[in-house]
Parts: structure tokens; sequence; C-alpha cells
């Protein structure tokens, strides 16, 4: 398929029947930081305090990855807060609050949103936005609106490592949540239960703050309490880029196989394999998989974690792995381009094209694989693969918070 074909497709894209959908946890407000030559000169060189912000800020450039620094020294992200009050712009943020929003604004007419003690600033924009809330913390106090700090900066800004494709990207400080933040109280159970009864979508976050294993085999009880409550209901973990050891053994040994898909870019596919491999060397934590390696690590998590779906979002290209006797591949297809023309829109800019390496991909994977049964769609020993190039948006305003954008859009779009 040429570029004109995949143009075509994308424009006749019409809107799908989108899944009524619960989302959840983790909550909280972004402060939007744009990086700028004069930022990394000035402002993050005059205050010791940053040195290290702007060492793994530096690192993210470099690498053009999607990086999220959890701050364990609370007193040192107040700091961090007081330092940065008052720059950029503040927006609803956490993977489940821009998908709440995010969905609620495209056609997800019935959205429900579990959090636990959301501040009355984040509890407003979703409230304005259609979203329902059950706040799990609401009878302790008044909480206060939680704000994390999101640097965005343009690709080119500084030298990259070898073998990276420069890209706009950004980086995240973040406070470290407690386990709490995703877990239900045992008295909350009921109210869950009963107010998750009609939808057949769950897009859950948050898992990253748990620590111990006893903590990760509750959340996966719990994960599995939704689906027998209600058998309709398909949950999607959506995973960030951590590199806690314990936090990656959670998602694989408890959380991924208690859910039914999940969605991750290129470097969290990485860090999941080698997990999963660990003696592999194709799977080093800092390497680069071209396209075939990493269809074929995104077809052996599946496999290995018991998932129905995996999608995986990276530079040009997006791939949705699912197991046949479960697939809608028709339907799958639309959801991919949907979502992938939602993300464009929604990092702004003033033009859209079809991405060239992405269709340098597709024509990878199909040498791999065979000839696509019908246009971007691969058949592998009990899977599909469904694969899409990118619509590139030009001189983009926006990178914060698209992979949530693109995955929730693509899950509550699907039919498995």
């Amino acid at each position: 398929m040429d570029n004109e074909t995949w143009k075509k497709l994308y424009r006749e894209i019409r809107l799908p029947q989108l899944n009524p959908a619960v989302v959840g946890f983790n909550v909280n407000l972004d402060r939007i930081i744009p990086v700028t030559p004069a930022f990394l000169h000035s402002a993050l060189q005059d205050q010791p305090a940053l040195s290290e912000l702007r060492s793994r800020l530096l690192h993210s450039m470099q690498t053009c990855t999607a990086e999220e620094w959890f701050v364990t020294d609370r007193v040192l992200y107040q700091q961090f807060t007081r330092i940065f009050a008052g720059t950029g712009t503040r927006a609803i943020g956490g993977q489940a609050g821009i998908a709440a929003v995010h969905l609620a604004l495209a056609g997800v007419t019935d959205l429900l949103c579990i959090a636990h003690a959301v501040g009355p600033e984040t509890g407003k924009i979703l409230g304005n936005a259609g979203v329902r809330l059950l706040d799990l913390g609401s009878g302790n106090g008044n909480p206060s609106d939680i704000t994390h700090l999101v640097f965005e900066y343009p690709a080119g800004l500084v030298p990259v490592d070898g073998g990276v494709v420069p890209r706009n990207n950004r980086f995240i400080a973040s406070p470290v949540h407690g386990p709490e933040s995703v877990l239900f109280p045992d008295d909350a159970m009921d109210a869950v239960m009963s107010a998750i009864s009609r939808y057949n979508r769950a897009f859950l976050s948050g898992y990253q703050y748990l620590k111990t294993d006893d903590e990760f085999a509750q959340a996966a009880d719990q994960i599995l309490s939704l689906k027998k409550s209600n058998n309709r209901m398909r949950v999607h973990i959506e995973c960030v880029s951590v590199t806690d050891d314990m936090v990656i053994k959670g998602f694989v040994r408890h959380i991924l196989p208690a859910a039914d898909s999940t969605g991750l870019n290129e470097h969290e596919l990485v860090l999941l394999l080698h997990t999963l491999d660990p003696g592999n060397p194709a799977y080093g934590v800092s390497g680069i998989l071209p396209p075939v390696q990493l269809v074929k690590g995104a077809i052996m998590a599946c496999r290995m974690c018991g998932l129905v779906r995996l999608h995986l979002h990276t530079y040009g290209y997006y791939v949705l792995v699912l197991r046949k006797d479960c697939a809608d591949p028709a339907v799958s297809l639309i959801a991919l381009l949907f979502a992938s023309r939602a993300a464009a829109r929604a990092a702004g800019g003033n033009s859209t094209d079809i991405s060239e390496p992405g269709m340098d991909a597709l024509l990878q994977v199909g040498e791999a694989f065979g000839p696509p049964v019908s246009p971007g769609i691969f058949s592998a020993d009990g899977y599909l693969i469904i694969m899409v190039p990118t619509l590139i948006a030009r001189n983009i305003t926006k990178s914060s918070g698209l992979g949530d954008i693109l995955s929730s859009t693509a899950f509550v779009a699907d039919r498995f």
C-alpha cells in the first residue's frame, strides 16, 4: 500500500461505536512547561536543587524517551513545585484523567472515573467534561489537587544518542503516590462493583505505585473481581516507563495476567521483555529494537502474560496484537486508525502526513510474516497483527498525554 491509499483510509474513517467505559486510577493536574534553549541554559542552572532534575531531563532529551522521575523526597518535590509555580500552563493529568476527559470529548457518552481523594480543581475539570466521578477517598477530609511537572521539549534541542530518531517528547517529574491510590478499600468493594455493572470497558493505570508482591497480588485479585462481577468487562492496563525491577515483575506476575489488554511504547515493551526473557541480549534495557523484533516481542509478551490484546505505540507506526479466536480485525483496524487520527489532532500542528518510517516498518513486517491478509492485517501463529503507519503532525503544540489518548481511544473503539 502506498501513501495515498493510507491517506484515503484515514480520510474515510467515521466515528466508530465507542463502548461505555470506566477509567482509573491516577488523576492529577499537570503543569506543562515548555523547554527552550533559554530554559535549559538559565532556569535549570541557576539553582543547585535542580541539578538532578536537569540531568534526568537531558537524558530524556538525548534518548527522546518519555521518561518519568518519581521523586521520593516530598520536601524536594514541594521545592520543585514552588520553583515552577506560575510557569507554563495547567491541565488535567494522570493517565486516567487524560483518558477520561479525552474520551468524553471524543463521544463516549457514559464515562465513569474511579479515583482516590480528587482535589477540587481536578474534580471540576472532570465534571465540566461530563465525566462521572466515583471518589473512593471523598470521605477523608478535603483533599488538595496534586500537580505533576511535565517538561515538553522539541526535537533537536540537544544532540541525540546514536540510532535515536529526533522527535518531540516530554519528561515528567512527579511525587510518589502510595498503594492506596490504586487499591480499593475493603469497605468500598460493593460500591465499586455496583458502579461498574453497566460498563464493558475499564482503562486502568497507576499500578506503578505498588511496591510489594502482596500489593500486586491484591490488585490482581481486585481486577479479577471486576471481571467476575461483570462478565462483559474487558480490562486494559496502561503501562508507564518504570525501570524498578520489582514493579516490572509485579506487572508480569500479577497485573497483566489478570487483565485482557495492555498498552505501552517501545521502551516499555523492551523493559517488559527484559523481565520475561532475561537471558536474551536483544532485550537490553537500553536497546532499540527494529520493527520486526518489536512485533515478535509483542506477540511473545501476549503469549507469556496470557493477554488477548497488546497495543504498541512507537514512532512512525502503531501495532495491535490480537489473539485470533477473540479478534474482529476489521473493527480493530478502524479503531486503530481512528485513535491515530485522534492523537494527531490532539498534538496540534498545522498539517499531517503519513509517516515514511511507518511505511518502511510495514514493509519489513510483511517480509517477515508474509503478505497482509488485508491492508494492514497480518497473520502470525494464533495471533493477528494489525499495523498502521501514523499520521505525523507537523509543528505540534503538545506531546504530553498523546499515548494515553491513543491507547484509550483504540481500546474503547475496539471489539474483542
